[in-house]
């Protein structure tokens, strides 16, 4: 299952991403899918998600396919504290089972994400995952949402991390299918596309395989080994950063830095100690409050870059990172890694950067063609032009709820 410099032959699992409040699908066939894929957008380049299905018959619901966590949980049947997210009906499952603790009573399951948390109980039912039947996923049946989470457009998450994360989906999802479908190599790769309008390259989680023709006829994968701190079992992909460079200045990593590659986090996130001075320096000269901008331009943002061992340098340009409105409000999307000595790489840096996951030898590849320049090679980065101001609105206010819910707590272990 190691990837090479072609895709694997194997027919890849596909889960489409699709935007939500946008219900037309357009199937597109593909040489690695027979079946096609759907068209995929994003919710204003904030948050993506994906159809899974639990039970039997498949009750479809949707999530966010989460890197930062390992767990699955969705809402379920009697949630009176859902928002208007879709609930799983256990009794319509033939195969659903709860678990219970030692005293006989339904196990507790519980998720904190600082700002807001949800609370169920622990369950075990079929879960199909791009077309592919997965027996016996412990997952988290959620009765109560916090207010925050109930506005998010997903219904539940699926982890994608590893089993040192997990609290109740113990195999995690991807141990799972690694053990149930031998078949499939041990990988998946990530496309966001940041143009709701690009129905031939749409977004994309593909487990088992790879289009590198997504980015170029002659891209190549640019690999970083993933690292595991402390004891115990893998929990994060996390990297090593040797460097990370605002408009070619200093160097703000030192002489280390960690970084998490996650999917679940809609921007960039710094550490506590150094987003403040992130921030100032990326908005020095500016007429800003905290990360919105007025009056201004995305040519007037520098470029940043990089370092990930052993030795690639990925920029992101000012486009990538920034949004603009036609009369001047610009927002940066970085937010706050709190409590955590970790920088994350998520959305932002993944719609620059087509990603792969190879679980099977622990790295994490970032395409690009040639030598690596930001999101260019597919529009305009993460920059999305906006030209109404209820538009406008709703872009900030979905960002602002997304960059207070990311994942669970990093912890420097």
């Amino acid at each position: 299952g190691s990837p090479g410099a072609s895709a694997p032959q194997t027919p890849p699992l596909t889960v489409p991403l699709r935007r939500q409040r946008r219900r037309a699908r357009r199937r597109l066939a593909t040489k690695d899918d027979a079946d096609g894929v759907v068209e995929l957008t994003d919710y204003f380049n904030n948050q993506y998600v994906g159809d899974v299905g639990i039970g039997t018959p498949p009750q479809t619901l949707t999530v966010v396919f989460d890197t930062g966590s390992s767990d699955l949980w969705i809402p379920g049947k009697g949630c009176d504290e859902c928002g208007k997210h879709s609930t799983f009906n256990h009794d319509k499952s033939s195969t659903y089972s709860s678990i219970t603790d030692k005293s006989g009573s339904a196990a507790p399951f519980e998720v904190d994400y600082g700002s807001g948390k949800v609370q169920g109980y622990q369950a075990s039912d079929d879960v199909t995952l791009g077309g592919r039947g997965l027996t016996g996923v412990k997952f988290g049946e959620v009765v109560y949402e916090d207010e925050d989470i109930q506005g998010f457009m997903m219904d539940g998450i699926a982890g994608l991390g590893f089993k040192g994360l997990s609290m109740v989906t113990s195999p995690t999802l991807l141990d799972l299918l690694h053990a149930q479908h031998p078949d499939v190599p041990d990988l998946f790769s990530i496309y966001l596309s940041n143009d709701p309008d690009d129905s031939k390259h749409s977004s994309r989680l593909t487990f088992g395989a790879y289009d590198l023709s997504l980015v170029g006829e002659n891209a190549t994968w640019h690999y970083t080994p993933i690292v595991k701190r402390g004891y115990g079992d893998f929990k994060y992909w996390t990297v090593k950063m040797t460097g990370m460079v605002v408009g070619g200045g200093d160097d703000m990593c030192g002489d280390t830095c960690y970084a998490i590659v996650d999917s679940g986090t809609s921007g960039l996130a710094a550490p506590d100690g150094a987003y403040e001075e992130l921030v100032g320096l990326v908005t020095k000269g500016l007429n800003c409050k905290e990360i919105t901008c007025y009056y201004a331009s995305v040519d007037a943002f520098p470029d940043l870059e990089f370092k990930l061992a052993p030795d690639n340098t990925f920029p992101l340009r000012a486009k990538d990172y920034v949004s603009c409105s036609r009369w001047g409000e610009c927002v940066v999307k970085f937010q706050k890694s709190s409590g955590s000595s970790y920088w994350i790489l998520g959305d932002v840096f993944m719609e620059a950067y087509y990603t792969l996951y190879d679980v099977e030898n622990l790295r994490v590849g970032f395409a690009c063609q040639g030598e690596c320049k930001g999101g260019n090679w597919h529009g305009k980065g993460g920059y999305v032009e906006v030209d109404e101001v209820s538009v406008w609105a709703q872009l900030l206010l979905a960002f602002a709820a997304l960059s207070i819910v990311s994942i669970l707590s990093y912890v420097s272990t």
